[in-house]
This record gives structure tokens, sequence and C-alpha cells, in this order.
């Protein structure tokens, strides 16, 4: 079936163009076809290809793949296959969507960014008192202080909340597994979020009534990003990374994998970054 130029719109019809004219006589094919699948289990076929010229989307998928514990030298491979298909299907011609620049993936050691605590409460009063946005404002703050991915936000049910154990069960309790990790995982509720929680639960979902997909979350995270003069490196993903930091600075990363629910060590200490505090309190300790 021909390709009509004007109708390559979406991720899927770009791959579908990339793979019959440029991966699939080519040697290397399956890992092609293995690589871009990634993109694709990720953001689904119908994603329009004008949301992939935001470096910001290619930054939060990079970030998702570095939470799956995935080494440096794979994420940048699929990064790159995804990129192929971009450039490929706009040199033919059939779209005029360019393909941005950002950051790829350290090969060596980890160096994501973090949020401060200040900067998510100074995140959350612009939300709040410039846009008039206290959904924005509850969302920064609840996945700061509790670490739980986009999908896992809009995924969370009043029914996931156990007030008198002061608990939150990311993915639902037991036997309602929806977490990356394909399992649950609960979450004591710290005091910034307890209120935030209390103010949602006649609700079914937390926050999916206020954001119903990824897209409309991020689209005015990034105006308030913008107005608090943060660097476009610092994506949603980066409040995750900011809950990992800060328990570093307070307990063991046993306790760092249980509450973000890695599966291995390794993976949880990526997050934790070496802040000024942390060193100091270290050094007097000694």
């Amino acid at each position: 079936m021909t390709t009509n130029p004007t109708t390559i719109k979406t991720w899927g019809e770009a791959l579908d163009y990339t793979w019959r004219v440029k991966w699939k006589r080519k040697n290397s094919a399956k890992t092609n076809a293995i690589n871009s699948g990634h993109i694709t289990n990720y953001c689904g076929r119908s994603l329009p290809l004008k949301r992939m010229t935001v470096a910001g989307w290619w930054l939060e998928f990079k970030a998702e793949m570095e939470d799956e514990g995935r080494s440096g030298s794979t994420i940048n491979r699929i990064l790159s296959a995804g990129t192929t298909v971009m450039k490929f299907t706009q040199l033919a011609g059939l779209h005029t969507y360019a393909c941005p620049k950002f950051e790829r993936a350290d090969e060596g050691e980890h160096r994501l960014t973090y949020f401060t605590k200040d900067q998510i409460t100074h995140l959350a009063s612009i939300a709040r008192d410039i846009y008039d946005r206290q959904d924005m404002a509850d969302a920064i703050v609840f996945s700061a202080y509790t670490g739980v991915r986009q999908g896992e936000l809009l995924k969370l049910r009043s029914t996931d909340v156990d007030l008198a154990r002061s608990i939150l069960w990311v993915g639902g309790k037991p036997k309602q597994l929806v977490t990356k990790a394909k399992n649950c995982r609960s979450i004591p509720l710290h005091p910034l979020v307890q209120p935030i929680i209390e103010n949602r639960l006649d609700r079914t979902y937390l926050f999916r009534d206020d954001w119903s997909n990824k897209d409309q979350l991020y689209r005015l995270f990034k105006k308030v990003r913008a107005q608090a003069g943060i660097t476009e490196d610092h994506v949603w993903h980066t409040l995750r990374h900011s809950f990992g930091t800060f328990l570093g600075e307070t307990t063991h990363p046993r306790q760092i994998m249980a509450l973000m629910g890695h599966s291995n060590v390794e993976t949880s200490l990526r997050y934790v970054k070496a802040t000024d505090d942390a060193c100091r309190s270290a050094v007097m300790a000694i």
C-alpha cells in the first residue's frame, strides 16, 4: 500500500514507511524493529509527529527508560531508531516536522538533574498564583514527595489511600497490579501530601479528573517551569529523581529501592544525587 505524503502525521505512519523503504532488507532489520518497537510501546502508533518535535518529549522518554534500568548505550540505540524515523521521513518530503536536538543518555555515570525543595515550592506557587491552577500545584508537590511516575499519578484511585495508616498504595492495593514493575508498593504519606489527598478523596481517581492524559499535564508543566526560569532538562520525571535524592539524604538504599518500586539497588542509586547538605552531614558524622 503506497503512503500518501500528505497523510504522514503519526509515529506509526512514519515508522511503517521507514521500515518498508529503509530497514526491511537490511541485515540490521531485526535490531531496528526491536529498538523502534520500544518507542511504539511507550507512545503508541497514533502519537502525532508534531509532539515529537519538542525536546522535552524525548527527555521524558529517556528518563522512563533509565527508570527501567536500561543502560545508557541501550537507551541511545533506541533513541537513534526514533530520530532516524523522523529524519528519514522528513528528508523524503513526507512531512515538515524537524527532529529536535536533545541530550543523549550518559553511557557512563548517570547525571540527571533534580529539583530542590525550594524549587518545588516555587513551581507550586507559580502554578497556583500565576496560572490559577491548584491542580498543577498539587500534582507537582504530590509527585515530588511520593516519587510516582506520570502514568501512575493518573491511575491513582481514592481507594488506593489508607488514611488510617497514612499510606498510599501505588499500583492499587494487592491484586491490582498496574505499576511499571507490574507490582504494587506502599508509600507513607508525607505531611505535604496528606492534605492534597484528603481534598481529593471524593473522586474516583485522585488526579485523572484534572488531567486525562500525560500530554495535558506536561504542557502546563512546561509553562510553569519556564516561568520559574528552570532549564528544559528538568522534565516531569525529574520530580521522581528529586524524591530519590531526598530519600538518599536520610535513609538506606534498600529503603529507597522499596519506596520507588525498583527491582535492584543499582537503579535506585541513579536517583540519589550527592547534595551539599548530605555531604556535609556525612562529614560531620565522622
